[in-house]
């Protein structure tokens, strides 16, 4: 290295050496203004227990902070610390509902407090409040087939719930849950319970006055079984009942073994015929025995009577439109007997007669066993169901079996 670069190295490194004596001197001597920000300074809840005095709690903020700006000489401000810096909210004289409350934040005395934010914070109160609450029984599993729960009886059947405003009002029951798989006798438990709200999620936040509640709930039997009608008074002489019609015909009722022993059908309470001449589904009671009930307690039974108006017809007939059987093939009706008439009156209900012809009444003459010669005979006359023969004119024919 040569004497002048040499020489140009050592004045750098002295030039060097004085800027750092100078540098040292300003920051030790001189100390010059410097600032500093803090973040998330934590925010202390003054005079809680105001609030608690008025009944009220805070909903939220749980947790607040702040941003704060100190300055000061350089020196000062590098000795403050997170924990040297005071920022709090004085929480009483206030009521429920949103309310703002402004931040007060302190400092050291060797430095000054230059900005700070939020200067406000948005607080939410609520009121601590009780109110009572149904206990709802909901089942988990299923009874073996041919057995039905009864009405649990639910011991409280309420409780009181306490909490803030917000949560209480979302409330919407106390649910205990029994588990009913392969029950067959009566269940008798012990059960905690839940505080949910109207979409069966749980509610926060809320206590209650007990936790457990005692439930029974009787297990019936099922038995289905016909309805029969009761009826009572008598309908007029020209009228009969065509048709009775019973909606549901059969129903399913519930009961211990023991009641439903002897119930092989329930009965209506008697009711009066004529009160169903003209009206159609007219509701009916059930007489149901002591200790049994329907397993549905809405099902509506509802009678239907077809009463319709008796009324009689007259059909004339010849022998020649009756229908011979049995007769031997080697004799033959005297044609002088084709022309002997019958007469038929016929009863039944109108709607029936009414439609009624000729050709749908059968008339039949039975030559079966017949020889050669004169006989007195009977007609056999055949009429569809609910029409009633009233007379036949004459009831005996004469007739006469000649060789064919």
């Amino acid at each position: 290295m040569s004497k002048e670069n040499k020489n140009d190295l050592t004045l750098k490194i002295f030039a060097l050496i004085i800027a750092i004596i100078l540098w040292s001197y300003v920051m030790s001597e001189v100390n010059p203004p410097f600032e500093n920000e803090f973040k998330n300074i934590d925010v202390r809840y003054v005079n809680e227990r105001a609030l608690e005095r008025q009944g009220l709690v805070i909903m939220e903020p749980q947790n607040a902070s702040v941003r704060v700006t100190i300055s000061g000489r350089r020196s000062e401000v590098l000795k403050v610390s997170s924990k040297d810096i005071i920022a709090q909210v004085d929480l009483s004289g206030y009521s429920e509902g949103e309310q703002k409350v402004p931040v007060y934040v302190q400092v050291p005395d060797d430095v000054k407090l230059v900005d700070y934010s939020p200067k406000e914070i948005l607080f939410k109160f609520d009121k601590i409040i009780s109110k009572s609450s149904p206990v709802v029984v909901e089942t988990q599993g299923n009874l073996p087939q041919g057995y039905v729960l009864g009405s649990p009886i639910i011991k409280p059947q309420s409780i009181y719930i306490e909490g803030p405003r917000s949560w209480v009002n979302q409330v919407d029951k106390a649910v205990a849950f029994v588990d009913i798989t392969g029950k067959t006798e009566d269940i008798h438990t012990t059960e905690s319970i839940k505080i949910v709200d109207d979409q069966g999620n749980p509610v926060r936040g809320v206590s209650v006055e007990q936790n457990v509640v005692d439930i029974s709930i009787p297990v019936y039997r099922v038995k289905k079984v016909p309805v029969e009608l009761q009826t009572e008074n008598q309908l007029p002489d020209n009228y009969e009942i065509v048709d009775i019609n019973i909606n549901p015909s059969t129903i399913e009722i519930k009961g211990k073994q023991e009641d439903l022993a002897g119930v092989n059908v329930i009965k209506t309470k008697p009711i009066d015929i004529n009160t169903l001449i003209d009206n159609r589904n007219v509701p009916v009671e059930l007489d149901l025995p002591e200790g049994v009930s329907l397993v549905n307690p809405d099902l509506k039974v509802t009678i239907t009577l077809n009463i319709d108006e008796i009324k009689s017809r007259t059909f004339n007939y010849t022998l020649a439109d009756v229908d011979i059987v049995n007769l031997d093939s080697a004799l033959r009706l005297d044609e002088n007997d084709l022309n002997k008439s019958i007469t038929l009156i016929l009863e039944g209900s109108g709607t029936k007669i009414d439609l009624m012809d000729k050709e749908d009444i059968k008339l039949k003459l039975d030559l079966q066993g017949f020889e050669q010669g004169s006989h007195r005979v009977d007609v056999e006359v055949l009429v569809e169901e609910g029409i009633e023969i009233i007379r036949i004119i004459p009831e005996s024919l004469d007739i006469t079996l000649i060789q064919d």
